[in-house]
């Protein structure tokens, strides 16, 4: 069945951006589990509601503008974050709530629809080239600044006050973390959407940390059980009317139920 699939062109995109996700997304998941910010990818994620409504207003690719309204949304937070001194999930939630209004009352005022599912769920089955080709770059990028800043970040997550102490740049360190962040998530809410790419880059990591005794190991595990969200959920897609993305958050979500009533928390050597 799965060969007679492969003929179509729309499937053989689908399975190439999951393999561009499974790549590095799980394993950039571990440093945002490490830095202690999952909020923060569901903020991001959610501003594709104001870059959606931007496309539509401009005459954009949608593509497009989630790479310009996502990345001045991360420096946004960051700079808020340093301005008032707030905790940072108090601060998330006021952003989330801020840019998804922002989003629907644009949309709203400027008569553009908006496709919730879409921006919801994702819709894999309609990535083309052109997204293929972002993907791949972003996850270029990605591995780049993960080879830069893994130590940094390791450091930071482990000790922040410590690690400013040591003369670690940590704002600017965790800034160029919260941008390349939101670059990942512009081009990922495209193809799976804005629930299910909070999941990816969270789920596996959490837990891969349940069952990971060292940072390696934590990885290893994160970029196996991302990869086996995503093709599972995309085979339960082909056989069920699910959407893909939400089908892959299903089996993400399951995965890390299944881990934690069978294991506790063991804890993840820094």
């Amino acid at each position: 069945m799965l060969l007679e699939w492969l003929e179509f062109e729309f499937v053989r995109n689908a399975l190439v951006a999951m393999a561009l996700l499974a790549a590095v997304y799980p394993v950039l998941g571990v440093f945002v589990v490490g830095q202690r910010i999952s909020y923060f990818s569901d903020a991001v994620s959610h501003s594709a509601f104001t870059g959606a409504a931007v496309a539509g207003l401009l005459g954009l690719q949608v593509g497009d503008a989630l790479l310009l309204t996502a990345p001045i949304f991360a420096l946004l937070v960051a700079w808020f974050r340093a301005r008032t001194q707030l905790p940072t999930e108090t601060l998330l939630v006021v952003a989330i709530t801020g840019i998804s209004a922002l989003g629907i009352a644009i949309a709203s005022l400027a008569e553009t629809p908006l496709a919730l599912g879409a921006l919801l769920f994702g819709d894999v089955l309609a990535i083309e080239q052109g997204d293929l080709w972002r993907l791949f770059g972003i996850d270029c990028l990605l591995v780049a600044m993960l080879l830069v800043l893994a130590r940094p970040l390791v450091r930071i997550g482990f000790h922040r006050e410590l690690a400013l102490a040591q003369g670690v740049p940590v704002r600017a360190v965790e800034t160029l973390f919260l941008v390349g962040l939101s670059l990942a998530i512009a081009v990922g809410v495209r193809g799976v959407g804005i629930l299910p790419i909070s999941a990816l880059l969270v789920l596996p990591a959490a837990t891969a940390r349940v069952l990971a005794h060292s940072l390696r190991s934590m990885l290893w595990l994160s970029a196996l059980l991302g990869m086996v969200s995503l093709v599972a959920g995309f085979s339960l897609a082909l056989w069920q009317p699910i959407p893909p993305g939400a089908a892959a958050a299903l089996v993400a979500v399951m995965l890390f139920v299944a881990v934690a009533l069978v294991r506790p928390a063991q804890g993840v050597a820094q």
